[in-house]
């Protein structure tokens, strides 16, 4: 069976305040989109990793060609549909959003105050890290990959790796999984900024 390259559907918009106040001239409408239902999808997640983990060994992992993830990645850049995932951090949420903004695209991520609050209490006040504190990353596979590219320094805490390893294991990857984890850790986006 050939897999679904049709446009994923898209959940309510999603209510990020302040998130959008910046952007010059002001958006008509929201384009923040709940995406948590994309999960699901049997290319999301070699899309995912491939698009937003900057891993080329993604769509190897999980059987699937680049050519039928073509139309699925366009998913993922909508200018008019921001997708939006919630991921627990903490005690809180990270709101992790593909930003299709023309001219300045990328992946922001935001912290509601608990959140916030558990990053200051794992790293003191004075956290400025390149990234999250591995203490926090998510255990749930899902969330654990989809948060992954905000957290962690430079050096990969112990045990990390296996961890990655294992949540690409219960969302389907079936191949080279060491090498996808080994890609996933070293472009972190947190390290590129």
């Amino acid at each position: 069976m050939e897999p679904s390259s049709t446009p994923v559907e898209l959940g309510c918009v999603v209510d990020l305040s302040g998130y959008l106040d910046g952007i010059h001239p002001p958006l008509a409408t929201s384009p923040l989109v709940d995406a948590t239902s994309w999960t699901a999808d049997e290319l999301f997640w070699p899309a995912f990793l491939l698009q937003m983990g900057m891993a080329r060994s993604a769509p190897d992992a999980f059987g699937v060609d680049l050519a039928d993830l073509d139309a699925y990645l366009d998913n993922f850049e909508q200018p008019d549909q921001w997708p939006v995932f919630a991921v627990p951090i903490g005690g809180g949420t990270m709101h992790m959003i593909v930003c299709n903004l023309p001219g300045d695209s990328g992946i922001d991520w935001v912290l509601d105050a608990d959140a916030q609050e558990a990053v200051r209490a794992d790293s003191g006040p004075e956290y400025s890290g390149s990234g999250l504190p591995w203490d926090l990353l998510p255990r749930e596979p899902a969330h654990l990959l989809m948060a992954l590219p905000a957290f962690g320094e430079h050096e990969t805490a112990d045990g990390v790796r296996s961890r990655v390893v294992q949540a690409l294991r219960a969302v389907g990857a079936t191949a080279g999984t060491e090498e996808l984890a080994d890609d996933l850790l070293k472009h972190r986006a947190c390290m590129l900024l």
